[in-house]
C-alpha cells in the first residue's frame, strides 16, 4: 500500500465537473506492553469525552471506554518488511490495541474486536509473497498481533484489505465492517505524527448521515509515540497530515457529507477507486513521482529496499544454481548420445 503524479495526494486542482478540490490524501521499537497494561487506564469515576485523543505512552484512557468498546480499528501505517513484520510504528499501534483488549478481557470476560485496516499505500510498490501476490498491510498487523500474542483468538482479528488511503480506511471499515456487524462504539489507533488528519477523516466518515445508519457511532482516539522513523521522516509526515488534515476540514468533508456522497466521491475522484483513473495509471508505463525520500521513509521506503534486495540476491542464487543445472543437463544428454553412436 508505486506512487504517481496521479495519486490523490496531487490531485488537489479543482475537478471542472463539480468545481470540487479533491483531497491531498492518499495513504494512507517495539514495547513491552504486559509491563503497562494497568498502567494505561485511568479512574473509571474520570469524565469521558466522546472523540477525545488520548495517548498510549501517558496512562490516560479510561477504563470505561476500554469496557465498553465494540471494536478497535488499527490504521495501517507503510509496506511491512515481512508478512508477520509491519514497520516499527505500526507494532507500536498493534501492542496499543491488544493493551486494551487484554484489559477488558480482564475485566469484562470478552474483548473488543480489533480490525486492522488498509491494503496498502500508493506511495510504494507493495510486498509481494513467494508467489508473486501482494501482502497486504492489514495482513502483517493481523500476523503481527497473532503471532505474538496468545491470549488473542484468531477470530477477533479481522483485516480490511480494499482501502489504499486514509479517507479509504475509514469509508470501508464503516461499510464493511462497522455498519455490518453493528458495532458503535469504536476506538481508533494511529501514531501521533497521523492522528489529526485521521481523527478529522474517521469524524467525518462515521458522522456522515445515511438511511441504514439507527444509531450515532461513537469514536476515541489512542495516539501511539512515532518511534521507528528519523527525525526528518516525521518533520516531513507532519507537513503533509497537516495539508491533509486541512484540505479535509475545510474543503472535502463540507462538499461531501452524506455517506452516498462519500461513495460518489471516491468512485468518481479518488485515483486507487475511480474506474477511469485506474485504467489511466494502468496503461501508464512508469508514473513519474514527486514524493520526496524523507515521506517515502514514513511509509516503509527501507522495508521496499529490504524487499528488492532479497529478491535480488534470491535471484542471483537461485539463478546460479540453474544455470549450473543446465549446464550438468547439457553434459548428461551429451554424454548419452555418445553413448548411443
Amino acid at each position: 500500500m508505486g506512487n504517481s503524479s496521479s495519486t490523490i495526494e496531487n490531485v488537489e486542482e479543482p475537478i471542472e465537473q463539480k468545481q470540487v478540490e479533491a483531497p491531498e490524501e492518499v495513504d494512507e521499537e517495539e514495547k513491552h506492553v504486559e509491563e503497562e497494561q494497568e498502567d494505561l487506564f485511568v479512574d473509571p469515576a474520570a469524565e469521558i469525552e466522546t472523540g477525545k485523543v488520548y495517548h498510549f505512552q501517558n496512562d490516560d484512557f479510561p477504563h470505561e471506554i476500554a469496557q465498553s468498546l465494540d471494536a478497535i480499528f488499527v490504521l495501517g501505517g507503510g509496506v511491512p518488511s515481512s508478512v508477520t513484520s509491519p514497520p516499527e510504528y505500526v507494532k507500536l499501534r498493534c501492542d496499543a490495541a491488544v493493551t486494551v483488549c487484554k484489559h477488558m478481557s480482564g475485566v469484562t470476560g470478552d474483548m473488543p474486536a480489533i480490525v486492522c485496516l488498509s491494503a496498502g499505500t500508493a506511495h510504494l510498490p507493495q510486498l509481494l509473497s513467494d508467489d508473486g501476490l501482494p501482502v497486504w498491510e492489514a495482513t502483517a498487523s493481523a500476523a503481527y498481533i497473532l503471532d505474538n500474542n496468545d491470549t488473542i483468538p484468531e477470530e477477533k482479528v479481522f483485516a480490511e484489505t480494499t482501502s489504499y488511503d486514509t479517507i479509504s480506511n475509514a469509508y470501508f471499515a464503516r461499510t464493511s465492517h462497522a455498519e455490518v456487524a453493528g458495532w458503535r462504539n469504536i476506538l481508533i489507533i494511529t501514531s501521533e505524527f497521523h492522528m489529526d488528519r485521521s481523527k478529522a477523516i474517521f469524524d467525518w466518515i462515521f458522522h456522515a448521515e445515511s438511511p441504514s445508519m439507527t444509531s450515532a457511532y461513537k469514536l476515541h482516539y489512542l495516539a501511539c509515540d512515532n518511534i521507528g522513523l528519523s527525525e526528518e521522516a516525521v518533520k516531513s509526515r507532519k507537513e503533509h497530515e497537516a495539508r491533509g488534515a486541512l484540505n479535509i476540514q475545510e474543503n472535502i468533508s463540507q462538499k461531501f457529507k452524506s455517506l452516498r456522497e462519500v461513495w460518489y466521491f471516491l468512485t468518481q475522484y479518488h485515483d486507487f477507486f475511480a474506474a477511469g483513473k485506474l485504467v489511466k495509471r494502468a496503461k501508464v508505463a512508469k508514473q513519474s513521482d514527486n514524493t520526496t525520500s524523507s515521506l517515502k521513509d514514513s511509509y516503509g521506503a527501507a522495508s521496499v529496499a529490504k524487499s528488492e534486495e532479497a529478491v535480488e540476491v534470491a535471484y542471483q542464487k537461485y539463478g546460479n544454481m540453474l544455470m549450473a543445472a543446465g549446464a550438468l543437463a547439457v553434459i548428461a544428454s551429451t554424454a548419452i548420445l555418445k553413448g548411443r553412436k
